[in-house]
């Protein structure tokens, strides 16, 4: 076939006027006028809290929509053994047009392809949407099959603290870059291990109600190691991989530089002990691998705590792998807003996930939030005490390749109780990592096995 280059030549135009056209059609299928009137449902978890963060503002703007909040709070009442049962059921049950989803359960819905796409709105110029964090779309993406199905106005992550007044004080360079878990464990290393429990400085601290083996999984996970192979079906620990992770996790133990609090449950004792128990927060710890929430803790001490003795702090990524220093695994996102294919008012629907991820929204929650979330507008990744939060931006998300909704939950505590009594055995000499490994195997997969027959047993019965 002959086509001339006159022919050839105009085919980006025409491209370009299709593509044009197809944004155009999208934009017009979604846009609203503000006299507009209709019923919009929205989950959220109470009324008052969601008119106070996004529905006064929407309602401003489209006064005759009449919205009604699908209350979440009966999935967290005593007596909901099964919260991703509930949750599906409520959704049956309300039809809700605009859901707000954890990442597990956007996974889920868009694999169902019970949601619509929300690729277009990227496109629409007043969404602004360059402003938002790569990291946050990205990650939607990918659990999305590569469509954008929901938007997430905040984000959470991790960062490594650190405090500059412990460091100066032993004369410790501070650092000023990522570190990867060994460099961590190594300059933990530096700082004294004299002296008592009560008083004594550690160099590296865990999060209240950790343990040696969770350590060790992150040290693991931050390489892109599992546990557990991608159909949750095997355990898959016996490996040289997680060998050097947790040989890693208990050479820090050993070395005295490793502060571990122990699984302790925090619900049991007031904020105030709870926060005089965290030796960082109480300057006694050089560094801590913390989340984002933390700054506000740190930030506001005395309120927390009225002893608190304020100290210069910072924080840097979290530890990296060497070999892919750009990403990070930490990132979550706990309030994903996505449209039900279902929603019989779509044009109201748009304009609400809209709002509430839009540049105002964000603005306006920038000057009042306090619950440790990170914009994901980053217009509005403001400092704290001087302390730059560019650590918290600076990562990718690494790819996840488990789905720990296919795993059941029953499995997580009795095999962490399980590795930690072994890997214990191997910081008190009397285990190798090798024959630590090797129970965790043989004992964790037959762990697992009951747990997912005892899972199919249970859902039996309720059918």
């Amino acid at each position: 076939m002959n086509v001339s280059k006159k022919v050839w030549a105009g085919l980006p135009l025409v491209l370009a006027l299709l593509v044009q056209g197809c944004a155009n059609g999208d934009k017009a299928a979604y846009s609203m006028k503000e006299e507009e009137t209709g019923t919009l449902k929205v989950m959220f978890h109470s009324d008052s809290y969601f008119y106070q963060q996004y529905g006064n503002l929407f309602n401003a703007k489209f006064p005759n929509i009449e919205l009604q909040v699908v209350n979440m709070q009966d999935l967290y009442k005593e007596g909901v053994t099964d919260y991703k049962k509930a949750l599906e059921d409520l959704i049956e049950k309300e039809n809700p047009d605009v859901l707000m989803l954890n990442l597990d359960q956007y996974t889920k819905y868009a694999e169902e392809n019970k949601l619509l796409d929300l690729e277009p709105m990227l496109q629409e110029e007043d969404f602004k949407s360059a402003d938002i964090w790569p990291g946050s779309l990205k990650l939607l993406r990918e659990k999305g099959g590569g469509k954008l199905f929901g938007l997430s106005p905040d984000f959470y992550s991790q960062g490594l603290y650190y405090n500059k007044d412990l460091f100066d004080k032993y004369g410790v360079p501070v650092p000023t870059k990522s570190l990867s878990w060994q460099e961590v464990i190594e300059l933990a290393k530096r700082f004294p291990t004299d002296g008592s429990k009560e008083d004594r400085v550690y160099g590296l601290a865990m999060n209240y109600g950790s343990s040696i083996f969770q350590l060790g999984s992150a040290i693991g996970g931050t390489t892109g190691l599992q546990f557990i192979d991608g159909q949750g079906s095997k355990v898959t620990i016996q490996s040289d991989g997680w060998k050097k992770a947790f040989g890693l996790a208990v050479d820090a133990l050993k070395s005295g530089a490793l502060y571990v609090p122990g699984q302790q449950d925090p619900s049991s004792q007031s904020y105030v002990s709870y926060m005089s128990n965290d030796v960082f927060f109480t300057g006694k710890a050089a560094m801590t691998l913390n989340g984002s929430y933390y700054v506000n803790q740190l930030q506001d001490g005395a309120t927390y705590d009225q002893s608190f003795k304020p100290f210069k702090w910072g924080v840097l990524t979290e530890p990296v792998d060497p070999a892919n220093p750009d990403l990070g695994t930490s990132l979550s996102l706990s309030e994903i807003f996505a449209i039900n294919a279902k929603s019989t008012n779509t044009k109201a629907a748009w304009q609400l996930v809209k709002s509430i991820n839009s540049d105002q929204v964000a603005k306006l929650n920038s000057r009042t939030s306090n619950s440790g979330g990170l914009m994901s507008r980053v217009a509005y990744n403001k400092a704290k005490d001087g302390t730059s939060l560019d650590a918290f931006y600076s990562l990718q998300p690494r790819e996840q390749l488990m789905d720990w909704a296919n795993v059941p939950n029953t499995f997580f505590e009795q095999f962490n109780q399980l590795a930690e009594v072994e890997l214990q055995s191997v910081s008190s000499d009397n285990k190798t990592i090798d024959e630590a490994l090797a129970v965790m195997q043989s004992s964790g997969q037959a762990t697992l096995e009951k747990a997912r027959k005892d899972e199919e047993e249970a859902k039996a019965k309720k059918q």
